[in-house]
């Protein structure tokens, strides 16, 4: 029997892509989207290039506006009024096209650049450096001595093409401190005079309030708050640690909160767990125990300051670093040893973290005791922590992990150039959880935005010293791994006297009086009796 042949048609229907509720633009068709496709790339390399021509092009810029400000005569007090100088920032005006104050801003960058900042114009000229970073530098280095300058540019130059805006702040910074830290601690004290709070107005009847002080006592309240959110975290409550921050924040300045801010929280956190009323809006702070008179269930808080044990002891004036806000003198470091817990920590020359002590040590808050425990530290150093090897069972690591992963990492290593503190970072298991385990060695400090780009195609690969990532159309994002390498210890050195070290870091950083202001009604400290 012959079978007659039966011709087949396939048809290929185009159905209506699935969308997610979430991203509207997901086609699970395609879902790596346009990355992979040759002409998005080739746009893209195109786009990086015309990107690096406009880098020369500023750098070409600048010596024009350099050579030509140059032959402009000058004299005190020409800025204002009809002068050369103001004709010439109005000439710069019209010719790019700005304001007077931009000319000049301009004008001030290109001089700059060519009169101390040789290696980060090169950087320009040859399209390395982005003219964002570049400006920068530059405006960073305003006002610092020759030699400062020319350290920022052996040591932070090369590094800008990379690192972050707020990371070439930080850099210059440290920079600055260490060259002129007596100066810095004074200018410290004197802005502690200015410190305030005001209330700036936001859209949609909002408003900021803004604490201006002591960074110290800044971050200790920021920690306080922090700490009392995680603890007054109850379920269902919709609330981040943001908006838990701000009720108890107001709750402990103002009594409470508004009326019509707790019945929304206590709806909508009956909404969510299906309850009938709102109690939760007879607490002072809406879904949260009264946290600010009694502290119980939160934990102590702990503001950490890395201070190399050189500047402890007063061999050298290299700043220290205080978590959630930089670099600080280190006349201010020194005085705050008195009035902090001591642990070691560990690192390599390039200044990696490689342990922290579990060992506390709490010397009497004298210069001379602090002194003595401190060199006890150097020289019993004691056992590496196992933290810094083992490995844990569970998915989330232990406190004494997460402190030291949060102590080593300090920051974000995203390549989103935002500057996110690690302590506000999630523990990102290198190799996914439970293949990789919990460990020092397997564990990065990432903000929410890097998790979810690592998850949307982001590739990083940790290399000594940096992160490098790799994106889903192929480009490479080098990020700097946080490095504070130690100044050289010399353990046969000769040490100031505590006494008298103490005596001159507490002037610099007495907050002046009026009498200061007015130094001619103070009376000269004069012991010996009059000659007459």
């Amino acid at each position: 029997m012959t079978a007659a042949p039966v011709e087949r048609t396939t048809v290929f229907a185009a159905p209506e892509p699935r969308r997610d509720p979430v991203d509207p633009t997901f086609d699970p068709a395609d879902p790596f989207g346009p990355f992979d496709r040759d002409e998005f790339r080739v746009d893209l390399a195109d786009l990086a290039g015309s990107a690096r021509d406009g880098w020369v092009r500023w750098a070409r810029e600048c010596r024009l506006i350099a050579r030509l400000a140059a032959q402009v005569p000058r004299s005190r007090f020409d800025t204002r009024g009809a002068t050369p100088w103001t004709s010439f920032l109005r000439e710069i005006a019209v010719a790019k096209r700005c304001s007077d104050q931009a000319a000049a801003n301009e004008i001030h960058i290109a001089v700059a650049l060519l009169a101390v900042h040789p290696r980060t114009l090169a950087l320009l000229e040859a399209g390395a450096i982005p003219q964002y970073n570049a400006r920068t530098l530059v405006a960073e280095c305003a006002g610092m001595d020759r030699e400062a300058i020319a350290a920022v540019e052996d040591e932070v130059a090369e590094r800008a093409c990379r690192l972050s805006p707020s990371r070439i702040t930080d850099a210059v910074r440290k920079i600055e401190l260490r060259y002129d830290a007596d100066a810095a601690a004074v200018r410290a004290a004197k802005a502690t005079r200015a410190r305030g709070v005001k209330v700036e107005a936001q859209p949609e009847a909002q408003a900021d309030l803004i604490l201006s002080g002591p960074a110290l006592q800044v971050v200790q309240a920021y920690e306080r708050l922090t700490a009392d959110a995680k603890a007054a975290r109850t379920p269902g409550d919709p609330r981040g640690l943001d908006a838990l921050r701000f009720d108890l924040g107001i709750a402990s300045l103002a009594g409470g909160v508004a009326d019509d801010v707790a019945d929304d929280v206590a709806d909508d956190v009956a909404d969510d767990v299906g309850a009938s009323t709102g109690e939760l809006a007879t607490v002072s702070v809406p879904g949260a125990p009264a946290m600010t008179s009694d502290r119980r269930c939160s934990r102590p808080i702990r503001a950490n300051i890395q201070v190399p044990v050189t500047t402890a002891l007063g061999l050298d004036n290299d700043p220290g670093w205080l978590d959630g806000y930089g670099w600080i003198s280190a006349p201010q470091c020194r005085e705050w040893l008195a009035v902090a817990e001591l642990r070691q920590v560990c690192v390599t020359a390039t200044g990696q973290v490689v342990d922290v002590a579990d060992r506390v040590v709490r010397p009497e808050p004298t210069p001379t005791a602090i002194r003595e425990a401190l060199l006890a530290m150097v020289a019993q150093p004691g056992e590496i922590s196992p933290k810094t090897y083992e490995e844990q069972p569970h998915y989330v690591p232990s406190d004494a992990l997460a402190e030291f992963v949060d102590m080593r990492d300090v920051y974000c290593d995203g390549p989103t150039g935002r500057r996110v503190p690690a302590k506000r970072c999630e523990a990102d298991h290198g190799i996914a959880y439970p293949q990789g385990p919990t460990a020092a060695w397997n564990l990065v400090d990432r903000a929410t935005r890097t998790h979810v780009l690592k998850h949307d195609g982001w590739t990083p690969l940790r290399i000594p010293g940096r992160t490098i990532w790799f994106s889903p159309a192929g480009q490479a994002v080098e990020v700097e791994h946080w490095m504070n390498p130690p100044p050289d210890f010399d353990a046969d050195a000769e040490l100031p006297e505590p006494d008298e070290l103490h005596e001159i870091d507490a002037e610099l950083v007495r907050v002046p009086t009026r009498a200061d202001d007015r130094p001619w009604k103070t009376p000269p400290l004069d012991n010996d009796p009059p000659p007459f």
